[in-house]
């Protein structure tokens, strides 16, 4: 037991090391807190933990904007994600095959085939030979394959179309690097009204909730959207965030991972300021329905495409270990007023 918590230490110790290096180097060399900007923040955080400056600091050069209610992206990653979610459970429960039984009732992409534990499924689960999967495949024009876990960022997820050549050598291509479960999926159509955003991605929302005994509350929502001619909308593949007001209109500026800040979309000039979104108060209630499926897990990232009737669909749910710093760079604080009230919770004190 003493040796589970020394272990723990350590890699909580490394995930701090390397995110503060990581934010660390987005941030300008030259840029610092004011000494009564570093007094707030310590006189904050002195109740709960010792802290480093350099989320507050990142958050605050690239924003403009300063608080001491930022959530440092270490102790997110360490203490306030591992206290609300299961996470020996997620490693079982986020697979994305396992989706359509999880969150049954739920609008998601329609499966075609899946591989689950090295054998080949039909889309209504009958089990099926590599052979029969592989016809499935070749009836469609445009699928995207996805490995069932461990698929963030948009890495394992492979955009597979009749016009970039023969669908079953792509799904070849695909199967030779993505080894576990597996599931392929139809395209989803999104609303026009988004696709006018950046019409080479589906640009999905990403809507991060808690759920307690008072319900589940949605916390921060962002636009993610793809750059170029990426087919993924991830920031951590290239692409840029936008923050989504309790209006439902988009706010005025994008975001890279790196707190790269634009005034338009980078690749055709979008202007996104007052821009709405279609969909997104049912959005918001497909999540307060979808979230009380996974009690395990009290605080969710959801990512959530708007198909052309301005339905929304769910495309993931991160279960464990979603993104804070999207949110915060957007929309500020992640948990805003609630800041206190939640870590008081978080670090036990109200016991």
């Amino acid at each position: 037991e003493a040796y589970f918590g020394f272990y723990e230490y350590l890699k909580h110790m490394m995930i701090s090391k390397n995110t503060n290096k990581m934010l660390r180097s987005y941030t300008e060399k030259d840029f610092t807190l004011t000494r009564e900007q570093e007094n707030e923040v310590k006189k904050f955080y002195s109740q709960y933990q010792g802290i480093s400056m350099i989320s507050h600091a990142f958050y605050t050069q690239k924003t403009g904007v300063f608080s001491p209610y930022y959530i440092p992206m270490d102790i997110y990653l360490n203490v306030v994600d591992e206290y609300f979610n299961n996470r020996e459970e997620s490693k079982m429960l986020d697979n994305k095959c396992y989706y359509y039984t999880i969150f049954a009732g739920i609008k998601q992409p329609e499966p075609v085939i899946f591989r689950i534990g090295g054998l080949w499924f039909s889309s209504d689960m009958e089990m099926i030979t590599f052979e029969q999967a592989s016809d499935l495949l070749s009836k469609e024009n445009v699928v995207f394959a996805k490995a069932a876990t461990a698929s963030c960022g948009g890495k394992g997820v492979m955009h597979i179309s009749m016009e970039n050549g023969d669908m079953q050598e792509q799904f070849k291509e695909f199967l030779s690097y993505a080894k576990g479960d597996i599931v392929v999926q139809r395209a989803v159509k999104q609303h026009k009204d988004i696709s006018n955003i950046f019409p080479h991605s589906v640009n999905t929302l990403r809507i991060i909730s808690l759920l307690s005994n008072e319900g589940v509350k949605i916390y921060s929502s962002i636009l993610r959207i793809g750059v170029g001619e990426a087919k993924v909308d991830n920031a951590s593949q290239g692409g840029v965030t936008c923050g989504i007001g309790d209006n439902g209109k988009l706010k005025a500026r994008f975001y890279k991972l790196n707190g790269e800040r634009h005034d338009v979309h980078p690749t055709n000039g979008f202007v996104s300021e007052g821009y709405k979104i279609p969909g997104f108060e049912k959005a918001k209630e497909l999540v307060k329905k979808a979230h009380p499926m996974v009690p395990h897990f009290k605080l969710v990232s959801w990512d959530i495409a708007i198909d052309e009737e301005g339905q929304p669909i769910l495309v993931e749910a991160n279960l464990a270990k979603g993104s804070s710093e999207f949110h915060q760079l957007n929309n500020g604080p992640l948990f805003g007023e609630d800041t206190k009230k939640i870590l008081d919770e978080v670090f036990g004190k109200n016991k």
